[in-house]
C-alpha cells in the first residue's frame, strides 16, 4: 500500500523555479561570504543598497497590511512594520556610523540592478493583490533564510558580515519565513493562482540576483 504525498503550494513554487533559486543560492556574493572572502568594500556597498531598501520594505508591507483579508494577518504585519522601523532602521544607522559610511541619500545614483529591485518589488505591492505581496516577500525572505542559515555555520573574519548573516539565521527571522509559508500554503486551490505566483517567484529571484551582482560594480 502506498501513501500519496500532498505537495504544498510553496513546494510547487520552489520546484517550478529550481533553476533561478539555485543560481541565487550559488551567487558570487553568497559563495564569497560562505568562503570568508567577501571584500569589505563590496559588503559596504551592499549595506548602502540594502539600507535604502528598508524604507521600500516598509512601503511593501504597508500595502500588504492594507490589503490583508483578516485581523490576524493585519496584526502580524503591524509587528513586521514595527520591527522594520525600530530594529532594522536603527541597525543600519549604527552600522553606517561604526563603519564611517555616509547615510544613503535618496538622490544618489544607483546601479541599474539596485534600482530595478527597489522599483520592481514596490510595483508588485502597489499593483498586486495581497497574495502577490506575500509571495514576493516569501521568495526574498525564504531565499535569505536558506543561505544565511547555511553560511552561519562557518566563521567569518568580518564581524559586520558575521552579524548580518546571523540576523537572518536566527529564530525571529525564521518565524517570519514560516509565517509567510503558512499564508501561502493555507490558501485554497481557488485562491492560489499557481501561474501568477510562480511568475512573481521567478521575477523576485531575478531581481535579487541582479541586486547582489550590483554590489561588485564600482
Amino acid at each position: 500500500m502506498t501513501t500519496q504525498h500532498s505537495t504544498t503550494h510553496t513546494e510547487r513554487l520552489l520546484a517550478a523555479n529550481a533553476g533561478p533559486w539555485q543560481a541565487m543560492q550559488e551567487h558570487r556574493f553568497v559563495v564569497d561570504i560562505e568562503r570568508n572572502r567577501l571584500p569589505a568594500d563590496t559588503f559596504n556597498r551592499y549595506l548602502a543598497y540594502e539600507g535604502r531598501f528598508v524604507e521600500t520594505a516598509i512601503g511593501i508591507f504597508g500595502h500588504a497590511l492594507i490589503k490583508a483579508p483578516a485581523i490576524a494577518q493585519k496584526h502580524w504585519l503591524i509587528g513586521v512594520l514595527n520591527a522594520l522601523s525600530t530594529e532594522q532602521v536603527p541597525y543600519f544607522d549604527r552600522t553606517f556610523a561604526a563603519l564611517a559610511l555616509p547615510a544613503p541619500r535618496s538622490d544618489a545614483r544607483l546601479p541599474a540592478g539596485v534600482t530595478a529591485f527597489d522599483t520592481g518589488m514596490l510595483e508588485i505591492a502597489q499593483q498586486g493583490r495581497y497574495e502577490d505581496v506575500i509571495v514576493a516577500m516569501l521568495t526574498a525572505e525564504w531565499m535569505y533564510g536558506t543561505w544565511c542559515t547555511r553560511a552561519n555555520r562557518t566563521p567569518h573574519d568580518n564581524g559586520y558580515i558575521r552579524d548580518w548573516v546571523a540576523l537572518h539565521a536566527e529564530a525571529t527571522f525564521n518565524a517570519q519565513v514560516q509565517w509567510l509559508k503558512a499564508q501561502v500554503n493555507g490558501w485554497s486551490a481557488e485562491q492560489f493562482d499557481f501561474e501568477r505566483s510562480s511568475a512573481i517567484f521567478a521575477k523576485v529571484l531575478a531581481l535579487e540576483i541582479d541586486f547582489h551582482s550590483a554590489c561588485y560594480e564600482v
